[in-house]
């Protein structure tokens, strides 16, 4: 379990959730930032790694918070 992991487990449902945003927040701007520079053709597989990474990232979150809801 990670630093980042660790915090969100504490007992604290608001600030795990703020946190949670706040992340959530950070992951759907680098997505939006990547979508933003995809070109409409040859695209690098790191590219195609990266917004799978940040998909499955921005799914994670979204769980973490309906399970606090």
């Amino acid at each position: 379990m990670d630093e980042e992991e660790q915090w969100i487990n504490k007992k604290e449902p608001y600030k795990d959730q703020q946190k949670l945003m706040l992340l959530l927040k950070d992951v759907e701007e680098k997505l939006a930032d990547l979508k933003a520079r995809w070109p409409f053709h040859s695209v690098q597989p790191r590219m195609v790694a990266e917004r799978e990474d940040l998909e499955e990232e921005r799914e994670r979150l979204l769980r973490l918070l309906d399970d606090q809801q």
